[in-house]
């Protein structure tokens, strides 16, 4: 799965900046013109992300880099999954920003792996996605690390789709038709619009009213189950998607399946990865 490289290009060279802002001092010791050999190993299971990263740091470091991974797979304790060859400093200086992106994205691939996995043994037709809850700086490496774990990446920015709130909806009392029909006259046809809703009856405003999705956030499974039945019961369940978000975890999100929402979204995934990925590098 590529990305815009000029932007991750960008990216990890700001990342080596912050790392390295003037000289590496720990790297004083080392003799000029050391050459060395290494290894990027993994120390834990789990599922891969951040090889086109490692990839493209190393070569602007000038360091020879051969993958023997790629991203998306299964690693056990002791897996082999890049080889390095190059000035030694050069490899050392690409040695922390490598491996702290390639952890992180690897916690959040295997993470949502594991939702996609409930999923998917439910036999339900429904998408996981993360959220826009994500680190500053790092939301392009984690929203790819879900996409490469089998998970939608949701908005990117604030341009992508319309997506009125809770917030949104209290400037208009409450008034679901009003914000929906106001929003309609300012943003163009071309933006699909999605709204979070609090109360079970408004879903049907919301799809009157023009609605491409609708959010049902901080509800319980059965207050979802009784929105996606009033929408069956007037004949819109299929006019509309329908993504339920709040407080999900993998261990209720079965309850959450029974319904059939279309998506489930959820920030564990970006915010709180529950599986920490071990991997390390090794001079040889």
């Amino acid at each position: 799965m590529s990305y815009n490289r000029i932007l991750i290009e960008k990216k990890l060279r700001q990342f080596l900046i912050e790392d390295n802002a003037f000289i590496d001092i720990s790297s004083k010791s080392i003799p000029t013109n050391s050459f060395s050999s290494a290894k990027i190993i993994a120390k834990s299971h789990g599922f891969l992300a951040g090889l086109e990263e490692i990839k493209i740091l190393y070569r602007l470091l000038n360091v020879d880099i051969t993958l023997k991974k790629a991203d998306g797979d299964k690693i056990q304790n002791g897996d082999i999954i890049a080889e390095l060859h190059g000035e030694t400093k050069d490899i050392l200086l690409g040695e922390r920003v490598g491996l702290n992106l390639l952890t992180h994205m690897s916690a959040i691939t295997t993470t949502t792996r594991k939702f996609a996995k409930i999923i998917e043994k439910s036999g339900k037709n429904v998408k996981i996605a993360c959220t826009r809850k994500t680190l500053p700086g790092l939301r392009l490496f984690e929203k790819k690390a879900v996409e490469i774990g089998k998970g939608d990446p949701h908005r990117f920015n604030l341009d992508d789709m319309v997506l009125l709130k809770s917030t949104h909806l209290k400037l208009y009392d409450g008034n679901v038709a009003e914000l929906l029909r106001n929003t309609k006259l300012k943003v163009s046809f071309t933006k699909k619009i999605e709204i979070e809703v609090e109360k079970v009856e408004d879903v049907l405003t919301a799809v009157k009213n023009g609605a491409d999705i609708i959010m049902l956030d901080n509800m319980n499974p059965d207050k979802v189950q009784d929105a996606i039945n009033l929408l069956k019961q007037q004949n819109l369940r299929n006019q509309v998607l329908i993504e339920v978000s709040g407080n999900i975890t993998k261990d209720n999100i079965v309850d959450y399946l029974i319904s059939e929402p279309d998506i489930i979204s959820t920030s564990i995934l970006t915010q709180k990865p529950t599986d920490f990925v071990d991997i390390s590098l090794k001079l040889e």
